[in-house]
């Protein structure tokens, strides 16, 4: 067997192409900065040289793989490189497995099922319930009419209107009011005699709905308290899975229309505490060497009153903030209450040694929190551990508030 393996591995080797290599480094580099990056900064990360990156680059462009606004401009992914992901099929085995497997890691204290659209309906695909003698039940196979029920909404409210005649037909003017409030609230809820129905969207690019998660809670254990509590671990639920469906951030529908709201108030230390716990998404802003801004996506550890961030290889705003450590963090959800946090302090470069378990144990931890499982890293990704680097951010000052609602759905 091990004579086979250094066969399979010496054939392996013996085929390998580094022009390939450099192309998809080049377009995972590029995928990396949505603001692009200019020759000299590629030049610099993938350490090949200017000849060779300008024929690289030309070839992509004349494809569509990248692209380039002005001559001298930064280069950006092009649209054609998002053609090679075929759709995914939401109904399929990896979806359901998901949800099971988050169900499992983060159970929940009611029932909970996961829905697709299918034509003017909503179909339910899997159900986790909760151990309640009386419960509500949400089994793989039911079929509910979408413009009634609270899964059918928050897929619906991201359709133009085109898009809802074609799979409804003739729309009712109360289904567009609920719509447009759903999408304010980024949830949908239904009351009845018997039970209280919750649902939020999945989304795999951030923002688009494509599946959702449905909760049911019988009316004798509703109160409002403890259904801000539900409401909250569901959509912390829906963040988990929309970003092992690719997502970066869990904003659905983008940012949130304009509501009815009072003044905000600061949140308090706990509430603080919790909200930095959960699932969400942080942008790191930071200063190029030209003094021009630079936003970043990433995941963040919230320890000991201070953030952890880990740059990989590559990632080109880990040289800014050693160049100057000086960046702000900003936390915030686009459905009510709205909390939002700033941060401003300093970031400092730390060592892998002081980390207890290494800068991949922190990317472990994160992916564990943001997925639901510590990552298995691959021994080639292992290998480049070392070029990882990890970030302390102390707050020097900490802006939390959230605002006070008033919601205007009561269905």
């Amino acid at each position: 067997m091990n004579t086979n393996n250094r066969k399979v591995h010496r054939k392996s080797q013996s085929q390998w192409v580094p022009a390939a290599e450099r192309t998809l480094h080049l377009l995972a580099l590029l995928a990396s900065a949505p603001q692009g990056m200019t020759a000299s900064e590629i030049v610099a990360a993938l350490r090949i040289p200017r000849s060779a990156l300008f024929a690289l680059l030309n070839t992509l462009k004349t494809l569509g793989y990248v692209e380039q606004a002005e001559p001298r401009q930064p280069y950006c992914i092009g649209q054609r490189i998002y053609a090679l992901q075929p759709p995914r099929p939401l109904g399929s085995n990896s979806l359901i497995l998901t949800f099971h497997e988050e169900s499992a890691s983060h159970p929940l204290d009611e029932t909970v099922a996961l829905s697709m659209l299918s034509g003017a309906e909503v179909l339910t695909l899997a159900e986790a319930a909760c151990p309640h003698a009386v419960r509500s039940v949400l089994s793989p196979g039911q079929r509910s009419q979408a413009a009634e029920h609270p899964a059918g909404w928050v897929m619906l409210a991201s359709l133009p209107e085109a898009g809802l005649r074609h799979r409804l037909g003739a729309i009712p003017k109360a289904l567009h009011t609920t719509l447009r409030d759903v999408r304010a609230q980024g949830a949908a809820r239904m009351h009845n005699e018997e039970q209280i129905t919750l649902a939020v969207p999945l989304c795999p690019n951030g923002s688009q709905p494509e599946a959702a998660l449905v909760m049911g809670i019988p009316t004798f254990r509703w109160s409002p308290q403890r259904g801000d509590g539900l409401l909250l671990r569901l959509r912390e639920m829906a963040a988990r899975i929309s970003y092992r469906m690719g997502a970066l951030k869990y904003q659905p529908y983008g940012l949130a229309p304009a509501q009815r709201m009072g003044p905000s108030v600061a949140m308090s230390p706990n509430e603080l505490d919790t909200f930095l716990e959960g699932p969400w998404a942080a942008r790191l802003a930071c200063l190029r060497p030209d003094g021009s801004p630079h936003v970043v996506p990433m995941w963040y550890e919230w320890r000991d009153e201070a953030f952890l961030v880990a740059a990989w290889q590559g990632s080109l705003w880990a040289d800014f903030v050693v160049q100057n450590p000086a960046v702000a963090l900003t936390i915030d959800e686009p459905w009510p209450p709205m909390r939002r946090v700033l941060i401003r302090g300093q970031a400092q470069a730390l060592p892998p040694e002081v980390l207890s378990d290494g800068v991949r144990g922190l990317y472990q931890r994160l992916s564990a929190r943001y997925l639901g499982a510590p990552a298995q890293i691959s021994l080639p990704y292992a290998e480049a551990c070392s070029e990882w680097r990890a970030f302390r951010i102390p707050p020097d000052q900490i802006i939390a508030r959230q605002e006070q609602m008033e919601p205007d759905y009561e269905r």
